[in-house]
């Protein structure tokens, strides 16, 4: 630990999942959350849990916002060479095998498409919670902050000044989600009573969503709970005009943008085509390659893939889409539009995370039905998308949390 370090306050994040994604929407708001951290003059080590956190893989390569977000990073039973750690845990590559295994069968059976048992969700085993335990322990530090309830049952053996758990999700609330919309849960089920009996050891739980703050807090009255907006970070958008109107679609592969942009393929953008013939969807980022070129070229879709610099594709000729279906990930697309300086359309329910906070800064439709139509309105009236575009600005005083900064520099 450098001298540096030692003489500012210590902090330990507990995490057990791959930190990979730059662009993912948990990556986004943990990366915002050790911002708030760092301002705070805290410096944090992120404990990881040593075997869970690869998933199905046995290695991982860490994104380097992370690595310079926090003090250390604490990966044990690992081989780390440059920002790659390689497990030397036998049931991490067990664990992969049997995982490759079961995709070559499902695709010989013509079943791809089901979904893989996941443990997302789920407790860490009582060795693996020993091991992290032990880790949190010596490292000594006066915050520790747990990453999702799954996490937190171990804070009851944790003796800190605060203990924290950072919720980018209820995985209750989420799994209501998804039965809402027919589909089967991607992570372990449980109750919202149980969850709350997780997260009883904390003083303190940090949302993403007013909505799941709201759920939670009657059944912890005791606890403290704060609202974390996605972080605003806003830049220079390419004011390109002599682009025509479109939409876009920005996301990674994960089940929530999948659904939201299957609604949007199958739904929406029919139904935008038939009033606007020559009406494109513009989908950036990582799902962009579960679509083939024909697809795209029947239904008025560009494919740009992953894209390295995001400001390209703001501005007011865009028009950010962002449906919520699943309820997984799509706030922070908001945002993220928001930042562009664009137009964002979203449909009924996806505001409802920020509690009115974005109010008058986005355009939502009333009900599913209504979507298509906002998106030709917008498509097609100038002053109402540039308005709006003009207006994202806003989100940056709107999206502050100055309580929870407060209670971090405490």
């Amino acid at each position: 630990m450098t001298r540096r370090a030692e003489q500012k306050r210590q902090a330990v994040l507990i995490v057990a999942r791959r930190l990979d994604a730059a662009r993912s929407g948990s990556n986004t708001y943990l990366k915002a959350y050790l911002r708030l951290c760092r301002e705070a003059g805290l410096a944090t080590r992120i404990v990881f849990a040593p075997r869970r956190s690869f998933g199905n893989l046995a290695w991982a390569r860490l994104d380097p916002g992370f690595v310079e977000l926090a003090e250390r990073i604490d990966w044990g039973q690992t081989l780390r060479i440059g920002r790659t750690r390689i497990s030397l845990a036998p049931g991490v590559w067990l664990r992969m095998v049997r995982r490759l295994g079961a995709e070559v069968r499902r695709r010989l059976t013509g079943q791809a498409g089901s979904a893989y048992p996941s443990l997302l969700g789920a407790e860490l085993a009582p060795r693996e919670s020993k091991d992290v335990l032990a880790r949190v322990r010596k490292a000594g530090a006066g915050i520790v902050t747990a990453e999702y309830s799954s996490l937190a049952p171990l804070l009851e053996q944790v003796e800190a000044r605060r203990r924290i758990v950072l919720l980018h999700d209820l995985f209750s609330l989420r799994a209501e989600s998804f039965a809402a919309q027919g589909l089967e849960p991607d992570h372990t089920v449980i109750t919202l009573e149980a969850e709350a009996q997780r997260c009883r050891a904390a003083d303190l739980l940090i949302h993403a969503s007013c909505t799941e703050r709201d759920r939670l807090q009657p059944l912890l009255p005791e606890t403290r709970h704060e609202w974390m907006p996605p972080a605003f970070r806003p830049g220079s958008a390419c004011a390109d005009t002599g682009r025509k109107p479109h939409g876009l679609f920005v996301g990674s592969r994960h089940r929530g943008n999948a659904e939201a942009l299957d609604f949007l393929r199958r739904k929406i953008w029919p139904a935008v085509r038939a009033k606007i013939p020559d009406a494109e969807l513009w989908v950036a980022g990582a799902i962009a390659s579960g679509i083939s070129a024909g697809e795209a070229q029947a239904e008025g879709l560009v494919l740009l893939g992953p894209v390295e610099d995001l400001a390209a594709l703001g501005g007011p000729q865009a028009i950010g889409l962002a449906p919520m279906k699943s309820g997984s990930g799509i706030p922070i697309k908001v945002v993220d539009y928001l930042s562009l300086g664009m137009a964002v359309a979203v449909t009924c329910g996806t505001l409802d995370a920020f509690g009115g906070a974005l109010e008058g800064l986005v355009a939502e439709a009333a009900s599913d039905a209504r979507y298509a139509a906002l998106i030709c309105e917008l498509l097609r009236d100038d002053s109402a998308r540039g308005a709006l575009a003009a207006a994202s600005a806003q989100a940056a005083s709107r999206l502050s949390n100055p309580a929870l900064a407060a209670l971090l520099n405490d």
